[in-house]
């Protein structure tokens, strides 16, 4: 009966949500640091008639296991099922074989990434008794990870316990690489045979201290010592920028979040050595020519050929370095580039001599003295500049200026004011990596987002808006995918929905507003980006290939569902935007258009094709409808998916605003763009604010298109723009928005002019990452303005992620 328990258990688990397959580029930096356990594990037993496996869990690399043996059930998910995930994995799980288990603890739900000789899979564990017990069933291959890692398993091995033991950095994604699976390798009949020994050629890392290096080459370094004993300062402060170079490469993971210990922080430490080195060098140079006028003279030849021969020795040892370990873009990061820094410097003084051998006439004379510097300094300096030089990109903010704002050939009225920025505040969010949803404010002067957690997972948060204390969080029991669904709040609900562009079977969810506790979901075949809208009993929201849904929010059923038709087959992402009876829409893949049906019914109104994708918001005012247009998708310039011969390969980025007529679907007018709009736009009674992807935002005239005026900003957009204003848009305030990288600009909506902005990775130390659409808050009269901003800030350091939502305070200034 154990064996039928043990079924029935996994088919039970087989019926929980399972993941998609992951297409987002994830570096295996990102995975070791997520999962709290990775083990070694090998294959004990294979039943492809069930189908099923066990494996075998032996070594931890990291953290400690639950397990002893893991039974399986590889019947696989609906993802699986489509591409035959199943026969991948019975094809190339043997017996005996050995792999690498990751896994992550989300609740009481495990999520487990699996890798063998080439080949990513990804597994899910439940309980049903609060964590005595789980079953483990296979959800389906990640082809997608080849680009994470594609080496055999024992290279994957020692990559991890380097990675782990923090001798060294996992190797980055190879966005080039294609998706797919290991090789299939041959089953064994007959007799068992030894398995072949493999010869393992030993990687050797760079050691900091300069002293090793002269322990391999000692005849150098013992001649040029004793030639040149004045060289002692270059060898000290060699030893000092070498070693600490070193130990922040293998202790930077461990350090904690401060400026004092950031990139930039090091490379000022040794920057600061050196040029103390520099000015040491220099006294004591003159010092010792005072009594002693004969240090003075040009080098000799033994003198001069003990330094190139130094010189020839550390360039050789740079060259095997780069060329067959750490690479060529290495020799200007740590630990590499502090001996670079004394390559370079070496070359200086080499240059230097050089000429002062060339020039030994000139020496001649009356005292044999003549105006010069020593070898020593000349290598300093040279070792200086190189510091210097790192020194300037590594402090300074790598984002694009501000460019000026460009007027075009359309009049705007609105009221000229002046902000002044007055409080950044910052709340974090633990248990989540990143704000992926926009933000929603609530009448209860609440936040509601949501995010990405560990392992792939999502989780929805409702936090006060003033504290940025926690109320309650939603994670259906750790199985809730990633949010990017905006919520809509009503008095008593939250609609939500989960998943991202490449997930299936997702769902909408409706929440108590006031505990974030389930009171009913609606399935569909596909994933669930786009903010729904509710009018009356009715919920409307965009479900990718499942297309326009409409739900009875009462009785939980559906009441209409608009796919396009067999030829002409739709996929919605845009957010729905309802105006009365109408709800206006774009699809983005398989058919591109944009079009408009009755709410009541479904019944599609009009439709109107277009060339580029749509994912925007819709934004209708007035008679009119908007709608934001372009090539790829969010973060992407041109879309790499596979479609139907109805739409083009993407060769070039565009982007566009189009304008038509909410009764009819009448053209009006279009803007071109150089890039995307895939975010939504803002308007005030004359003007239509994006924000393009080339990083650049647009003020266009409502009724004609023509451009009032642009500013770039400097850096892509994943946001859209927000407006500050009175009168129902009578009298417009301010244009806000913020960039990919954390930019946030106040503008003068009138001309483009900067009121102010804020850099939020100056800010905060950490690099930051912006898809979450901001929200405001008008307060005192619309005297004043909040602004909350979710986003991604990651340490610099160990690559640590959290979750957290920037609260900016701006005024009308008195002034």
């Amino acid at each position: 009966m154990r064996w039928l328990s043990a079924a029935l258990s996994l088919l039970i688990a087989f019926t929980c949500t399972a993941h998609a397959v992951i297409k987002k580029l994830t570096p295996l930096k990102e995975i070791i640091g997520d999962a709290q356990v990775i083990v070694m594990a090998e294959v004990e037993k294979v039943a492809a008639e069930k189908p099923a496996v066990t494996f075998k869990v032996g070594t931890a690399l990291k953290g400690k296991s639950e397990w002893t043996t893991l039974p399986v059930n590889l019947k696989g998910d609906s993802f699986a099922k489509k591409d035959d995930h199943t026969k991948v994995m019975l094809d190339r799980l043997l017996p005996n074989q050995k792999l690498i288990l990751f896994f992550t603890k989300v609740e009481q739900t495990y999520v487990a990434f699996g890798y063998h000789d080439g080949t990513w899979f990804q597994l899910r564990g439940t309980t049903a008794d609060e964590g005595k017990s789980y079953t483990w069933a296979f959800l389906h291959c990640e082809p997608f990870f080849r680009r994470t890692y594609k080496g055999t398993t024992e290279e994957l091995k020692g990559v991890l316990e380097k990675a782990i033991s923090g001798k060294a950095e996992p190797p980055a994604p190879n966005e080039k690489e294609e998706p797919g699976f290991g090789p299939i390798p041959e089953k064994k009949s007959g007799l068992t045979r030894s398995p072949t020994l493999f010869g393992v050629i030993p990687t050797t890392f760079l050691i900091g201290p300069l002293a090793i290096v002269a322990a391999l080459f000692p005849a150098f370094f013992a001649r040029l010592a004793l030639a040149m004993k004045q060289w002692r300062v270059l060898l000290t402060v060699a030893s000092i920028t070498t070693t600490l170079s070193t130990l922040y490469y293998f202790c930077q993971q461990y350090l904690p979040d401060h400026w004092l210990y950031s990139p930039s922080s090091i490379l000022a430490e040794i920057a600061i050595v050196t040029v103390c080195g520099l000015v040491w060098s220099g006294f004591r140079y003159r010092r010792l020519a005072s009594p002693n006028p004969e240090i003075t003279h040009p080098p000799t030849l033994n003198t001069f050929g003990a330094l190139l021969g130094s010189l020839v020795v550390l360039g050789l040892f740079l060259f095997i370095a780069a060329y067959f370990f750490v690479g060529k873009k290495a020799l200007i990061e740590v630990p590499t580039r502090e001996f670079t820094a004394i390559f370079v410097g070496l070359c200086c003084s080499v240059v230097y001599l050089l000429y002062r051998v060339l020039t030994r006439r000139a020496d001649a004379g009356d005292s044999g003295r003549r105006l010069s510097i020593s070898g020593e300094s000349a290598a300093l300096f040279g070792m200086s500049v190189f510091s210097l030089g790192m020194l300037i990109p590594g402090t300074s903010h790598t984002t694009a200026p501000i460019m000026g704002a460009i007027t075009g050939d359309a009049s705007s009225s609105v009221t000229d004011v002046r902000l002044v920025l007055n409080d950044v505040r910052t709340f974090t969010f633990p248990g989540g990596f990143e704000v992926y949803s926009g933000i929603t404010l609530g009448a209860d002067h609440r936040l509601y987002f949501g995010t990405e957690a560990a392992g792939g997972t999502g989780c929805l948060f409702c936090a006060d808006a003033t504290t940025g204390k926690v109320a309650w969080k939603f994670t259906n029991g750790g199985n809730l995918q990633p949010v990017y669904c905006t919520p809509t709040v009503t008095a008593n609900q939250v609609y939500v929905g989960e998943g991202l562009h490449t997930d299936s079977d997702r769902r909408m969810f409706c929440l108590d507003a006031t505990t974030g506790s389930r009171l009913w979901d609606f399935p569909t075949a596909s994933h669930t980006e786009g903010q729904a809208t509710v009018t009356g009993n009715r919920l409307v929201f965009s479900a990718g290939d499942d297309g326009l849904l409409c739900v009875n929010t009462e009785t939980h059923q559906r009441l209409w569902q608009h796919l396009g038709d067999e030829q002409n087959r739709l996929h919605i992402d845009t957010p729905p935007t309802v105006i009365g009876r109408r709800a206006f829409f774009g699809s983005g893949y398989n058919t591109l258009m944009v079009g408009c049906v009755d709410v009541n019914s479904g019944q599609e109104l009009w439709r109107y094709p277009t060339k580029l994708r749509s994912f925007a918001v819709p934004l209708a005012r007035g008679s009119h409808v908007y709608f934001g247009l372009g090539t790829g998708n969010l973060l992407d310039d041109l879309s790499t998916e596979k479609e139907g011969a109805k739409v083009s390969k993407e060769t070039e980025a565009k982007g566009a605003i189009l304008c038509l007529t909410q009764q009819s679907g009448e053209f009006v007018w279009q803007y071109d763009l150089p890039k995307s709009v895939h975010t939504s736009m803002a308007a005030d009674r004359t003007t239509i604010y994006t924000n393009c992807k080339d990083g650049t935002i647009y003020a266009l005239d409502r009724a004609t298109g023509k451009l009032r005026w642009k500013r770039t900003v400097g850096t892509s957009f994943a946001t859209g723009p927000l407006v500050a204003s009175h009168a129902n848009g009578a009298a417009t305030i301010a244009v806000y928005a913020v960039s990919l990288d954390g930019r946030v600009v106040a503008l003068n909506p009138k001309n483009g002019e900067v009121y102010w902005t804020r850099d939020l990775a100056e800010y905060s130390g950490k690099n930051i990452q912006i898809l979450s659409q901001p929200a405001l808050l008008h307060t005192e009269n619309g005297a004043k303005h909040t602004l909350f901003i979710g986003g991604k800030m990651e340490n610099k350091n160990n690559g640590e992620r959290i979750a957290a939502i920037f609260r900016l305070e701006d005024s009308i200034s008195d002034e």
